[in-house]
């Protein structure tokens, strides 16, 4: 195992080789895909995350779940060299934390597969990866999770891509290595125009979306991600329609510009 890699990926991703010592639950995923045992991961997770619904948990599942999907996605870009990941080597952990809970995953065996060596190969591997993460083990968990909670399941694919551009966008501004750059636009872009839709059992692939952006709250002169689809953070307890929300309406939107940045200017005076 390359140690340095295990790291950054586990800093990362919330990604590790064992379970969290923090979890106060921990699933296999294998056992996620059946009625008993979604059941019970909502109904531990509901309270933790204070859900008014069963929907709010599942949509808050599908973004917390990005950030295994993106692991897999940057171990490709950068390392060409990924953890393997299927159902009956994955487990999920809630984790409670200072008004919220993580929710994180371990593999009970850490194994790398690399790439090969050529291009070519490179591609055709990476192909590979993202069908068989996507359809053997993603699909089923998200399908599994829309049944167990009546919210639709493109509802939950919808919460990855916000993360995905956001971070895409990040890796490609901040790193100079030209070679790293073009795997990460090209993987990405096989990803959102190069998977089929029946991989994620959709009409269309969830993250061949366009990406919209909003003024920003407090800066007119930035422009910030809308998101994707609703989080159901309105759904929470004291939750709210966030600023970023496709349900927001225009004027609403404008309106809380204005409101916070009348408070934000007499907090200075």
């Amino acid at each position: 195992m390359n140690e340095a890699q295990i790291k950054d990926i586990g800093s990362k991703f919330d990604l590790y080789p064992s379970p969290p010592e923090e979890a106060r639950y921990s699933f296999t995923a294998q056992d996620l895909i059946n009625v008993e045992g979604i059941r019970a991961f909502v109904d531990c997770y509901g309270p933790l995350m204070k859900a008014l619904d069963d929907k709010a948990v599942a949509a808050y599942f599908g973004g917390w779940f990005s950030s295994l999907a993106l692991a897999v996605q940057y171990s490709v870009s950068l390392y060409s060299n990924v953890p393997v990941i299927n159902l009956s080597n994955l487990r999920i952990h809630l984790i409670p934390a200072s008004g919220y809970c993580r929710v994180a995953f371990s593999l009970n065996s850490w194994v790398m597969e690399p790439a090969p060596a050529d291009e070519q190969g490179r591609v055709t591997w990476r192909n590979k990866v993202f069908t068989e993460f996507y359809r053997n083990t993603a699909s089923p968990l998200l399908r599994t999770m829309s049944a167990a909670s009546g919210l639709r399941l493109g509802e939950i694919w919808g919460q990855l891509p916000s993360k995905f551009n956001y971070y895409i966008e990040m890796l490609a501004a901040g790193d100079s290595n030209k070679e790293f750059l073009i795997h990460v636009q090209d993987d990405y872009s096989y990803l959102r125009k190069g998977l089929a839709a029946e991989v994620f059992q959709l009409p269309r692939n969830p993250f061949d979306v366009e990406v919209r952006k909003i003024e920003s709250l407090a800066d007119p002169e930035q422009r910030v991600h809308m998101r994707n689809r609703c989080c159901l953070y309105y759904r929470t307890e004291g939750g709210s329609v966030c600023y970023t929300c496709p349900r927001l309406k225009e004027e609403e939107r404008a309106t809380r510009r204005a409101e916070y940045r009348i408070q934000a200017a007499s907090s200075q005076v």
